[in-house]
């Protein structure tokens, strides 16, 4: 049985389009968000080899198609982290996310400088999206304590009228 090669590329990034879809999608759950995401790039890989196969190009794979599907796939999931990131309500939906960035490090994929360069696209500190948001929030209230009220004392300064 032959396989059609370009029909199956066409399925699978038919499939990993609805993959990124769902892994965008907020009201999904977020380990399901991250699977989405990863299956994305597994569905885009294995429908870049059945394009490859199908132009006939076994042993020399177009390596700029596969270096921009590398490049596409690379911005997707640093976007997705940096808005889960930004946006994370709990330490254990921001961890997941850290630790997803953690692995693909680990695994040559260091998405830690696209994620600070989109971060204060969302209105955040690229450092502090790191942080889980617990710490976040002790930091904001930090912050706030230390910053003047308009109901603090004014120190006293001489006015240039009384010489």
């Amino acid at each position: 049985m032959s396989i059609d090669h370009r029909a199956e590329a066409e399925r699978l990034l038919a499939s990993a389009d609805t993959s990124i879809a769902a892994a965008l999608e907020a009201t999904l759950p977020l380990a399901d968000q991250q699977h989405a995401a990863v299956l994305t790039g597994i569905l885009t890989n294995r429908a870049l080899g059945h394009a490859m196969l199908a132009a006939g190009q076994t042993a020399d794979a177009d390596v700029s198609a596969l270096r921009a599907a590398l490049i596409t796939w690379r911005s997707i999931v640093a976007h997705a982290v940096a808005w889960n990131l930004s946006f994370a309500e709990t330490d254990e939906q921001h961890e997941q996310w850290v630790e997803l960035a953690y692995q693909l490090k680990q695994a040559g994929l260091d998405i830690t400088a696209d994620v600070d360069a989109i971060t204060p696209g969302f209105g955040k500190d690229a450092r502090g999206v790191w942080k889980s948001p617990t710490v976040q929030r002790e930091d904001h209230l930090r912050r706030c304590a230390e910053m003047p009220t308009p109901w603090d004392p004014q120190p006293d300064t001489p006015h240039t009228t009384e010489q």
